[in-house]
């Protein structure tokens, strides 16, 4: 084990807490397997301790809830300005923009 989960504890997406990681771990287990690695529930991960984990060995990391929370944030906002409006292409055009500006 690493330190991660999936998803994110309500505290993460508030913003007010960070998933952290054992890189010493992570080290250990990419010298013992010496095989391509993935981080699975990234989303959350303290940035450090993510570049950190690429540095020791991860070959992937995976994100998910981060770009949901976005995107849902998106929606709401989208669904504020209009009240009446009820086409989607035209409630979902400002959550898809907000999901591609993530970095």
């Amino acid at each position: 084990m690493c330190g991660n989960m999936h998803g994110m504890l309500k505290s993460m997406i508030r913003g007010t807490a960070e998933k952290r990681l054992n890189l010493a771990r992570i080290r250990e287990l990419k010298q013992a397997v010496g095989i391509f690695m993935t981080l699975h529930g990234g989303s959350g991960t303290n940035d450090v301790d993510l570049r950190e984990a690429i540095r020791s060995g991860m070959t992937v990391v995976h994100i998910n809830t981060e770009l949901r929370v976005v995107w849902r944030k998106a929606l709401e906002q989208s669904l504020l300005k209009d009240e009446t409006e009820v086409v989607p292409y035209k409630l979902l055009a400002e959550p898809l923009r907000a999901v591609e500006s993530v970095p």
